[in-house]
This record gives structure tokens, C-alpha cells and sequence, in this order.
């Protein structure tokens, strides 16, 4: 009897195992012969998958995205306050650190070796952006999504200095100070967040 396999799933296990490599090697270093005699199958049966390792990878960064998008979402709970949800976003950084610098170290690598209409006329890194800053806006309750920009790229700040450090300590400081800045701000400016009313 032939064995029945989930295509879907079997597509999500490829990219989560392509991972290491494009975070090893970088997305311009590695070739699609390498990626499938490491994911141990034919070239032929990875084309069936994706037809090029552009797309690989635009599959994998939204798959990626997604259960980013994910662990934000099921954080939130409906009745906790600003701090408290300001305290959540800054544990989930902490507890997704490793992956979260190899996602980025992936994400810079591939945007040095792309050309800039590549990049922005990519409708899912458009996509993917948007959504991660929609999620920090209704996690923080910000209606104003240029402040959700702002905390998102400085999170995005903070991962990619860790590419030189990989430091578990500076990276647990950095993240502190970006939540204590929340705060002061909101603080500061109560209006800037409805869970503040």
C-alpha cells in the first residue's frame, strides 16, 4: 500500500529544515542541489515543492512570519493592562531570542543580496511586515502604526546587533530598556494606547 503523505505538511517540514542552512551558509551561499541533499531528497522532488530557491525562501519567510504572528497572538489576553502586555511582549522576545537572530540573520543576509525592487515589491515581505505591526499595535492597543513601526524596527535593532554579539545578557538588557521606554512613553502620553483609558 502506498504511503499516504500531507503535502502541505511535508512542504511546511522542507522549509523548517532548509532553516539552518540559509541561516548557516546565507541565502546568495547556498544552491538548490545543497539545500535538497540536505533535506535528503532529489533536486527533482524539491522542485515539485518550489520551483526555485527564490520561492523556497519566500515560503519559508512567510511560514516563519506566520508562527511568529502566532505566539504574539496567543499571548494576548483581553483584560490585561498596558504593563502587563508591555511585560509579555518583552518575554516573548526573551524566550524566542535564538530563533528569532537566526530569522534575522537570515533576513539580512538575503536582503544584501537582492535589489531593492525585489525587496519592495515583494507582496509577502509586505505582507509579513504589515501583520507584525499590526500585532504589536493591538497587543500594545496603538491605533497609530507609525509608533507600531517604530517599536517594531527597534526590536529588529536590537536582533540584528546581536549577529556580531550573540549575547544572551546584552540581548536581555537591550530588551529591558526597549520595555522600560514603552512604559515611560506611555506614560507619558496615555492617549497613545487605548488600554491606558
Amino acid at each position: 500500500m502506498p504511503k499516504v503523505v500531507d503535502a502541505d505538511q511535508y512542504r511546511k517540514e522542507l522549509l523548517y529544515q532548509s532553516l539552518d542552512l540559509f541561516a548557516e551558509k546565507g541565502f546568495a551561499n547556498v544552491t538548490i542541489r545543497q539545500i535538497a541533499k540536505t533535506l535528503g531528497i532529489s533536486t527533482g522532488a524539491l522542485y515539485h515543492y518550489f520551483p526555485n530557491k527564490e520561492s523556497l525562501f519566500e515560503q519559508l519567510v512567510e511560514e516563519l512570519g506566520h508562527q511568529e504572528l502566532l505566539v504574539l497572538n496567543s499571548a494576548m489576553a483581553p483584560r490585561k493592562t498596558l504593563l502587563k502586555r508591555i511585560e509579555i511582549l518583552g518575554q516573548l522576545l526573551l524566550e524566542n531570542r535564538d530563533i528569532l537572530v537566526k530569522h534575522t540573520a537570515i533576513w539580512v543576509d538575503f536582503y544584501q543580496h537582492s535589489q531593492v525592487e525585489t525587496l519592495l515589491n515583494n507582496r509577502i515581505f509586505q505582507r509579513i511586515e504589515r501583520q507584525s505591526r499590526e500585532a504589536i499595535a493591538e497587543l500594545l492597543g496603538i491605533s497609530d502604526f507609525r509608533l507600531a513601526r517604530f517599536i517594531s524596527v527597534s526590536i529588529d535593532g536590537i536582533l540584528v546587533d546581536q549577529l556580531g554579539k550573540n549575547d544572551s545578557t546584552i540581548f536581555a538588557e537591550q530588551v529591558a530598556l526597549l520595555m522600560e521606554m514603552l512604559i515611560t512613553y506611555f506614560e507619558k502620553y496615555p492617549e497613545k494606547s487605548s488600554l491606558n483609558s
